[in-house]
């Protein structure tokens, strides 16, 4: 019930709090929506079924901002309503390969792969928070139990360019999801009761219409006990698991309270989102990512930047966006970052420098067609005292250095360096990036 006495100043509060709170699982909805719910949906492909990423990403690929150069992905959302689903992953060998368990709140709560499980593949059983069947012996999987009924299987599986992409397709196709009872092949369960997904529409940022979705969406995840008192306060304004929400319950002057507080929320999560970390020599180091307890803001701040990005022993990922003097990165400039003898950033598996346009946070076309530059660069040429010199610039530094060449476009740009499986110096920050400093300093 709502509650009347509710002031305008109350409920501004409120709003704000539920937003903040929300936000991540309304965002992680969005994909679920457009994947396993919107049917004309160009990335339409169920519940339980992937969809394989085919190509490498480049300057072409507009569909998502900050998408990485390194992996092909795999996604899927698995149902575990009715029963646990069983993952069976191929052995991977020398290939890097991982799978992103992420919960409907958007925390990473396990993994599959190098890092986590090793390279021999197997199964893995999939169990939601609401099964109470049995739990039969499958092969010797690996049981993972799931906090939400949704559950994204966020999977990357690294390509060495162009010419690797049907040794990346054929672990894609060894790939499979299944439900229990297809996995031994027993009659399946009934299904899970029928529900109407609601549609999602970018109109909910900044907008109390977040609140119905959420509303819907809070009963399919298992609330941690420490968000029991904070879904108490909301219940106020009719937002938490059952309730129903409906600005016109409210009188005029709290509906104009409950709207600003949304928006304000929103403001705020945009601001946190574009202020991630603190700024060390141009690179801006982000606080660990992936299990976010109940600092929501924060939470909701990745979700609208960089959604399902990896735990910090999975991967991290400094972003530079000015020189070594606090100048933007721009292709007027002629830019330089050089690792020292023994300096490359520390990992056991890889890492890569991408750079993206400033605007619309995608890769550049560029006449050598180059977007990253790494570790498993080809040609990549080395100084003879083992250090490397990478050049960073809108016009080719000439033939005999395209080997280092990173393009820029002429305007506004950043680099996003990614670490995969990182070592104990970049994780305890002893390990520092150089700075990115304009060659014209140099001289």
């Amino acid at each position: 019930m709502v509650d009347k006495q509710i002031t305008p100043e109350e409920a501004q509060a409120l709003a704000f709090e539920a937003y903040t709170f929300g936000f991540a699982i309304v965002e992680n909805y969005r994909a679920i929506f457009g994947m396993c719910v919107w049917a004309d949906s160009p990335q339409y492909s169920g519940f339980n079924h992937y969809l394989h990423g085919r190509q490498l990403f480049d300057s072409s690929y507009d569909t998502v901002v900050n998408a990485n150069n390194d992996t092909l992905y795999s996604t899927t959302f698995a149902d575990l309503r009715a029963e646990p689903i069983v993952i069976s992953v191929p052995r991977t060998g020398d290939r890097y390969f991982v799978i992103q368990l992420v919960d409907m709140s958007t925390d990473n709560f396990a993994y599959i792969g190098t890092r986590a499980t090793g390279r021999d593949g197997g199964d893995f059983l999939l169990v939601g928070p609401h099964y109470t069947g049995a739990l039969p012996e499958v092969n010797d999987a690996q049981i993972i139990f799931a906090p939400s009924d949704f559950v994204a299987l966020a999977t990357r599986t690294a390509i060495d360019g162009p010419a690797d992409l049907d040794g990346v397709i054929a672990i894609q196709e060894q790939l499979k999801v299944q439900t229990l009872s297809s996995y031994l092949n027993h009659e399946p369960p009934p299904p899970a009761i029928a529900v109407d997904f609601p549609p999602y529409s970018p109109a909910v940022y900044g907008s109390t219409q977040l609140f119905g979705i959420l509303n819907f969406l809070v009963p399919f995840h298992s609330i941690p006990l420490f968000e029991t008192p904070l879904l108490h306060r909301l219940a106020r304004i009719n937002v938490g698991p059952y309730e129903s929400f409906d600005l016109n319950s409210f009188s005029p002057e709290v509906q104009l309270a409950l709207q600003d507080g949304a928006a304000a929320a929103h403001r705020a999560i945009e601001e946190r989102g574009n202020a991630l970390g603190t700024v060390v020599e141009g690179w801006q180091q982000i606080p660990p990512m992936g299990r976010y307890g109940d600092d929501y803001l924060f939470r909701s701040a990745v979700a609208w930047k960089f959604i399902y990005t990896n735990s910090p022993e999975e991967a991290l990922y400094p972003i530079a966006e000015t020189d070594a003097d606090g100048d933007p990165l721009t292709g007027d400039e002629n830019y330089v970052l050089h690792f020292p003898a023994g300096q490359l950033p520390p990992v056991e598996a890889f890492w890569s420098i991408t750079l993206y346009d400033s605007v619309t946070r995608l890769m550049i076309d560029n006449p050598i067609d180059r977007y990253s530059l790494g570790d498993r660069t080809p040609g990549l040429r080395y100084n003879a005292d083992g250090s490397l010199t990478i050049a960073i610039q809108h016009v080719s530094p000439g033939v005999d250095t395209e080997s280092n060449w990173l393009p820029a476009p002429p305007g506004r740009f950043y680099l996003n360096v990614r670490a995969y499986m990182p070592q104990q110096p970049l994780l305890d920050g002893s390990y520092r990036l150089p700075a990115v400093r304009k060659a014209s300093s140099l001289k």
